[in-house]
């Protein structure tokens, strides 16, 4: 039998990927599963190199029967000429916390009009599996950022709040029912 393993420590975010998953009847297992936990240091320069580390260091310690699933998103902001890009969390060179990547958001932005605060979340994964090629996928999610953010914050994910989608979520889709 084959597994489906999602290369995070992260519970909410495994949670969150999980339930994509579940409507397909397909079970997703986490490393921890497997008596696994490494802190991955994203060294890459682009969201495939990260995408692809997570995916085969995980891939290197579990049984061959793992398909892992390694993925990095990025925030790519029009008016910023595609900042902060990879470096979400270390834009200003240093592990920002959330409220201040929403702050220096705002701050990079002010001045900017509404219609050109164009935004993407560009996300790829890397599916990996023993004595195979890595193979890399990635989406685009567009939208805008807002003037002020929202009131909510969801920790780990600061954008969330400051960014309006060209269509509901799965998230919003999901709250709603």
């Amino acid at each position: 039998m084959i597994n489906i393993v999602y290369a995070t420590t992260n519970p909410g975010k495994f949670a969150e990927v999980s339930k994509l998953f579940a409507p397909h009847r397909i079970i997703l297992h986490s490393p921890q599963e497997y008596g696994i936990q490494i802190d991955i240091e994203e060294t890459g320069n682009t969201l495939e190199a990260n995408a692809t580390l997570k995916a085969e260091t995980y891939r290197d310690q579990l049984p061959d029967n793992c398909i892992v699933l390694g993925d990095d998103t990025g925030v790519e902001i029009d008016a910023l000429h595609g900042e902060p890009g990879i470096k979400v969390r270390r834009w200003k060179g240093y592990s920002m916390t959330d409220e201040e990547i929403i702050s220096y958001t705002l701050e990079r932005l002010h001045g900017v009009s509404s219609a050109q605060r164009g935004a993407q979340f560009r996300t790829v994964i890397a599916v990996s599996y023993k004595h195979h090629s890595t193979r890399t996928f990635s989406g685009i999610y567009r939208g805008v950022i807002r003037t002020q953010p929202l009131a909510t914050r969801e920790a780990g994910f600061p954008f969330r709040s400051l960014f309006r989608g060209s269509h509901p979520t799965h998230r919003e889709n999901a709250a709603k029912s």
